[in-house]
């Protein structure tokens, strides 16, 4: 037997602040370069949620987003983006895992290096680049590691271990797309 009862149904509404912020982004595009700002967003929102397991544990791995959008900001937008590219993806996720350590700054120089050299190589392809750089920002971080922060030869094999595969990884896969995209 059918009910007559009409079924429960939820009114669409719009919520104001979305609608302020599309336009609000709407109106700067007509000034300045919106473009690396939106890429900027999405890799410390990709690189937050990647890094966020470390909220829970503290494990010696490092899978980030750091290098590769430090990399790929600077070539595509210059340096001064992948610097920040570099700089702002590690802090955000630091303050969205609420687990601030002072290695954590350590590390940024690591990316803000891989800025420097991407620029200084830029005119590779871009997944020569990225492998080349993430190299020898790795091993940068490896004498950062060993008389800065004073890792044991476990947590330096493990950090420097998982960033190269991960970034080697993302660069095989992944930079080619992202390269077409950036705008």
């Amino acid at each position: 037997m059918a009910s007559t009862a009409r079924l429960d149904y939820k009114k669409f509404e719009i919520n104001k602040k979305w609608v302020f912020l599309g336009l609000l982004v709407w109106i700067t595009s007509f000034f300045i370069d919106i473009w690396p700002i939106i890429f900027l967003t999405f890799f410390c929102i990709i690189n937050s949620v990647m890094l966020s397991f470390k909220r829970y544990f503290d494990a010696p791995v490092d899978p980030e987003f750091s290098t590769f959008s430090a990399i790929l900001m600077t070539v595509q937008y210059g340096l001064i983006y992948g610097i920040l590219a570099g700089i702002l993806t590690k802090f955000v996720s630091m303050m969205y895992i609420k687990n601030i350590k002072v290695n954590y700054f350590f590390m940024m120089t690591g990316y803000v290096v891989a800025a420097f050299l991407a620029n200084i190589f830029r005119g590779y392809n871009v997944v020569v680049l990225g492998l080349i750089v993430t190299l020898l920002a790795n091993t940068y971080l490896f004498f950062v590691r060993k008389f800065i922060v004073n890792y044991s030869a476990f947590e330096i094999f493990s950090y420097t271990a998982t960033n190269i595969i991960f970034n080697f990884v993302l660069f095989l896969g992944f930079s080619e797309f992202f390269i077409k995209i950036m705008i």
